[in-house]
């Protein structure tokens, strides 16, 4: 499988991913995840830092920029996965949305192969976000799809298991993923932000100080005019 593309731009906070995995579904990279092409994917998609989170970070955190490279190189079984896990669940979501039998069969027929939803469903954004377990970051799938065009389809990873599937916000809030963190990893996990954040905060305050002493605002001064030249 070539991931060649890849090696074009550096992980960044954001960035694009080549995943030819995909190839074949939907091209979903408008907005909400909305068709931008009657074609099929060209495989590369977008990917941002953080999620949700408020913590800002400069760069990728080391456990990211794993999370990163181990969907490059397993994106064969994360695909299969995601998609097993959401044939499990079709029929529970199918009764969800309840549509009317002809509207059904044109958006969301039944299906029995991970195949079929290649007509239904194409990949639009990932999303890593600020959690992980042993240096290996959470990772969020945002999808669009023909049965909601408006709160589309997201998927929470870790590595090549399925934590949860819901709306598009399922790709990307942090606290989805904090669910499958045990009650230890969890705080251990909120030490280590609250630290983050801290020092964030340390080295803000020297530049907002140097920033106020260096600024130089000018008083206001009174433009005078003599008297004579109102007559002029």
């Amino acid at each position: 499988m070539d991931t060649n593309k890849n090696n074009i731009e550096p992980f960044d906070l954001e960035g694009e991913v080549y995943l030819p995995t995909w190839k074949g579904f939907q091209s979903r990279k408008g907005i909400y995840g909305s068709k931008d092409s009657s074609a099929e994917t060209d495989c590369v998609f977008d990917y941002a830092i953080g999620g949700d989170s408020t913590l800002i970070l400069d760069k990728p955190k080391d456990y990211q920029y794993s999370a990163y490279k181990y969907v490059i190189e397993n994106q064969e079984i994360i695909k299969e996965k995601i998609l097993s896990a959401l044939l499990k669940e079709y029929p529970e979501i199918q009764n969800i949305y309840d549509y009317e039998s002809d509207e059904k069969q044109e958006i969301m027929p039944d299906i029995t192969t991970n195949n079929e939803f290649k007509k239904l469903i194409g990949l639009s954004r990932l999303h890593f976000v600020n959690v992980h377990k042993n240096n290996i970051g959470y990772v969020g799938f945002e999808f669009g799809c023909e049965w909601d065009d408006e709160h589309g389809l997201g998927v929470m990873t870790y590595m090549n298991r399925v934590i949860k599937i819901g709306g598009a916000d399922s790709s990307f809030l942090q606290w989805v993923a904090e669910e499958d963190l045990s009650e230890k990893e969890l705080e251990v996990l909120e030490e280590e932000q609250n630290l983050e954040f801290k020092k964030q905060q340390e080295e803000k305050k020297p530049l907002e100080e140097d920033f106020i002493k260096t600024k130089v605002i000018k008083p206001y001064k009174e433009k005078k005019t003599h008297w004579w030249k109102f007559w002029r």
